[in-house]
Parts: structure tokens; sequence; C-alpha cells
């Protein structure tokens, strides 16, 4: 057997269903939710129990909202956008130079 090049995809995530490994975590929370809610208040809906719809209806809706903002899309926009909205867009943190262009005392004194 000829020596094989390991490949790049190695240290890629692992997805499904569109959705990286690292967001399950969020899907399976908001699948729960969605069961748990409607389950402790015993809700139905034309005699069957809502926590059977409310919890496909999550899990599907948090599937495709990883999707939407994963495929198509550079990595870690999401994050990028909800930063853009909250913070200034002038507002970052100090760096050396800063320092340098502002005197550290006043050359004149006044009384």
């Amino acid at each position: 057997m000829r020596p094989r090049p390991v490949r790049p995809n190695v240290y890629l995530p692992v997805v499904r269903f569109g959705v990286i490994s690292s967001d399950w975590k969020f899907v399976l929370a908001t699948t729960l939710a969605g069961y748990t809610i409607p389950f402790l208040f015993g809700l139905r809906l034309w005699g069957v129990p809502l926590e059977l719809w409310t919890g496909l209806m999550a899990a599907a809706l948090s599937i495709v909202f990883f999707n939407y903002t994963r495929i198509g899309r550079r990595s870690y926009w999401l994050q990028h956008r909800l930063r853009a909205l909250v913070e200034n867009p002038r507002h970052r943190r100090a760096l050396p130079g800063d320092w340098s262009e502002r005197p550290k005392r006043r050359w004149l004194i006044t009384q």
C-alpha cells in the first residue's frame, strides 16, 4: 500500500442536518424547553398533547436557524452581527500606539 496524505477534512467540525456539533447543545435545549413547558401545564390541542407539536416545531426551527446562520456565511457571522447591533462602531480596545499620540503632561500649565 502506498502512503496517503492526511486530509484536511479531519480538522473540520462534525455536521449533522447542517448543524455543527458544537451548536447541538442549543438545539437540544430549545427542543427540551419546547417539550417541557406545555407538558408542565398540561396543554392540549384537539385532544392531542401540545408538547408533541411544540417539541417538534422547536427542534425544526432551531435546526433551520442554525443552517441559516452557517450556510453561505463566514465564520462567526452571527456573533459579529449581534455585536455590531449592541456596540458603538467606534468603540474598541486601547492599543499601545494610542498613548504615543497623546502627551503624558500638558505643555502649557494654566492657573
